[in-house]
């Protein structure tokens, strides 16, 4: 007789107590309508077991589990002759996809409160310039002033690389990239990196414009389409600016697009640590202005495409791109009140790591898009429809 527990496996779906609920409705099921021959705990142990087997997240362990219980139900426990469950082949179209995919669009109120900006003074009201009254510029990177026009002057910017983060076992906050907790009197208190130069983030609709004109997609009448995109970006003396872009096919995971970019500014930090990018050719590497004619178009980004990122705010304002078609990760799963990162949510959701030392813009588009294909039970090695 089978012990009655999930079987292991290497990579496991759903949590051990969620499993065994689902064991435990099969084997409540079976008792009922008695249709099999052989034990029904062993019956029960092993469909749940291919239930698992063929699922790749919560998710769809979930919606796989209620079609093998709904199955039970229907057939009254006769699932086929040899007894045997085979996880269903869902038949998901296309069509019904785009459906479940436009039921996630942010509605405008999301997109306002979410600091996306919709046109000029529409949105983005999150966002404070970094610009005061008298010329001054705050430092993106250890909060000084600074005047703009001295910014590739040496001076001393120290700084944290990394984001405070909240322990909850000594409830207090830590910088991860050196330890220190900021209120310590040691010599990093205030940074454990120094660079020589300050740098800043334009902020605004009106400051952003002043480098570089926004387009609005409605502009770029084109293919309905589904695309994943992700930005890497660069300290310039312009300010915060475009590096890299990965866009990708939600439908086959094709890079539709993948270059370097080259500023238009020069380049103070490449935040190589983040960007993975550690040098810009400009004798070989796109201008802004010719990247975009390529991803701003009829045959990429335009009016009807649904664009699915995390924290895409900051890449379209980078991007200089208004659209109002968005499933934003960041939003739609938060983490109390606050964002989630994308790489605990790929862990979370997907049960994979993911920025495990320098990011990859390729890896975080994907890592989003197939974020909200687990959502919708959608299998993520699918790339024919």
């Amino acid at each position: 007789m089978a012990i009655l527990r999930p079987l292991d496996l290497k990579m496991q779906p759903a949590p051990y107590d969620a499993r065994m609920k689902v064991i435990s409705r099969t084997l409540e099921l079976l008792d009922k309508y008695k249709p099999q021959k052989t034990d029904s705990k062993t019956t029960a142990v092993h469909w749940e077991y291919e239930v698992a087997r063929h699922s790749a997240s919560k998710q769809s362990y979930i919606f796989n589990a209620s079609l093998l219980l709904r199955d039970i139900v229907r057939y009254k426990g006769n699932l086929n002759k040899s007894g045997k469950y085979e996880s269903p082949k869902v038949q998901i179209s296309k069509e019904s996809v785009l459906a479940k995919l436009k039921e996630l669009l942010l509605d405008e109120k999301q997109l306002k409160e979410g600091g996306y900006i919709l046109g000029p003074g529409v949105g983005g009201e999150n966002n404070a310039s970094s610009k005061s009254d008298n010329g001054l510029r705050e430092c993106a990177r250890c909060s000084q002033k600074f005047e703009e026009l001295n910014i590739m002057v040496p001076t001393s910017c120290q700084f944290h690389p990394s984001r405070q983060q909240y322990n909850k076992g000594t409830r207090s906050y830590h910088y991860p990239c050196c330890g220190e907790d900021g209120v310590s009197v040691t010599p990093y208190s205030l940074g454990c990196k120094t660079l020589e130069q300050h740098v800043y983030r334009q902020e605004t609709y009106e400051d952003m414009s002043k480098t570089i004109e926004f387009r609005h997609t409605k502009d770029f009448v084109g293919d309905s389409n589904v695309l994943g995109l992700d930005c890497e970006m660069a300290y310039t003396s312009y300010g915060y600016e475009l590096i890299r872009l990965t866009v990708v096919d939600f439908w086959t995971k094709k890079a539709l697009f993948d270059e370097i970019v080259q500023p238009l500014g020069e380049i103070i930090d490449l935040n190589s640590q983040f960007s993975g990018v550690h040098e810009i050719d400009r004798a070989t590497s796109l201008t802004f202005e010719d990247a975009r004619k390529i991803f701003l178009g009829p045959k990429m980004i335009n009016t009807n495409s649904i664009l699915i990122g995390h924290g895409l705010e900051n890449d379209l304002n980078i991007l200089r791109i208004i659209h109002d078609k968005i499933i934003d990760t960041a939003i739609l799963y938060p983490n109390g009140k606050f964002k989630s990162s994308l790489k605990n949510l790929a862990f979370q959701e997907l049960s994979r790591k993911i920025q495990t030392g320098e990011h990859d813009s390729s890896e975080d588009a994907i890592a989003s898009m197939d974020i909200i294909k687990s959502k919708l039970g959608i299998p993520l090695d699918r790339d024919i429809w």
